[in-house]
């Protein structure tokens, strides 16, 4: 046994044994380390599945001046790494968040077009909110001339939001902050631009008395008018006993060949939106009635159920406005 333990060939296949366990040693926990990353990184887009993105940031693909851990803790935000991806976010009303690193990677002029003109924008990386906007995202803002050669321009990020927008006058809330850069900090204050830019516009109607908030991207809406119409609550009866007004507001780019989502608005007296809750009568064949928007002492302003049952364009933009509660009765 003791020649045996002291042979050649011994010692030669006990090493082998053991570069072998080694092997398999550091391949299990190599493929362990790696199925924590793909789990990781698969909680992560069913996060942002899940979760309503409320900014998306462009950034380098090294760097940036968010830390991806950071990011991590916030699904709401989408990092991108290439316009194409950010551009594709840009249909809904969403923040558009900038890293100083990557403002080549925006074309020439984009910020200024309709619909993202009109969302917030926050570059992240400098707190001087004029280097910002006017000299790094080339935002149409007059003012001093500077000599940026001259400036010490700190970290920290900027903001900008289009606040008034006419032929004769364009106003924007611009504000630099000197702070330390998280992603908590930036979403808080972009989602308060967020929450504002839908109410820039107001519509107001004096005979029933309600206010709609609208954002700039409705800036030259028009209004139009249909009516609803209540059938008896007696099987197989088609008798009109009620009717009343629908206000549309229509999206500016609407037309008759290509018509996009309006907003309709229901108006019942109390009495006529008592007796639909009591069943007396029933508007169409859809299994729900309209939803309640608010109400004053006369009227009740209401949205038809299924409105948006076609999809026409525009339907998740009006989504996201209902969203944010916009009807005001007086």
């Amino acid at each position: 046994m003791k020649k045996l333990v002291q042979s050649k060939g011994f010692k030669l296949a006990l090493t082998l044994i053991i570069i072998v366990g080694l092997g398999i040693t550091v391949y299990g926990v190599l493929n362990i380390l790696l199925k924590n990353k793909d789990e990781n990184k698969n909680e992560l887009s069913l996060n942002q599945s899940t979760v309503e993105i409320k900014a998306v940031y462009l950034m380098p693909v090294t760097g940036g001046q968010i830390t991806k851990k950071d990011l991590e803790i916030h699904p709401e935000i989408l990092p991108v790494t290439d316009f194409e991806t950010l551009a594709s976010h840009t249909n809904k009303h969403i923040a558009i968040w900038i890293d100083k690193d990557a403002v080549d990677l925006l074309p020439e002029g984009w910020l200024n077009q309709e619909p993202q003109k009109y969302y917030p924008i926050v570059l992240v990386g400098y707190n001087n909110a004029l280097y910002s906007m006017r000299e790094k995202l080339h935002f149409p803002i007059h003012g001093p001339k500077v000599d940026w050669s001259k400036q010490k321009l700190e970290p920290g990020f900027s903001v900008w939001m289009i606040e008034k927008d006419t032929p004769n006058e364009t106003s924007a809330f611009m504000k630099g902050y000197a702070e330390s850069v998280t992603a908590e900090r930036i979403l808080e204050v972009s989602n308060e631009l967020l929450k504002k830019s839908f109410s820039i516009i107001e519509y107001k109607n004096t005979q029933y008395g309600f206010t709609f908030s609208l954002p700039l991207t409705w800036q030259g809406y028009s209004i139009a008018g249909n009516k609803w119409e209540g059938e008896a609550s007696v099987q197989g009866s088609d008798v009109v006993v009620e009717k009343g007004p629908i206000i549309l507001i229509r999206h500016p780019q609407w037309t008759r060949e290509n018509p996009r989502q309006n907003i309709p608005i229901m108006v019942f007296t109390i009495s006529e939106w008592n007796e639909l809750q009591q069943e007396k009568f029933y508007l169409g064949a859809a299994p729900i009635g309209p939803a309640e928007l608010g109400r004053n002492k006369k009227y009740v302003f209401a949205l038809p159920a299924r409105y948006n049952v076609a999809l026409p364009p525009g339907f998740e933009e009006v989504e996201e406005i209902l969203e944010n509660h916009p009807l005001k009765p007086f």
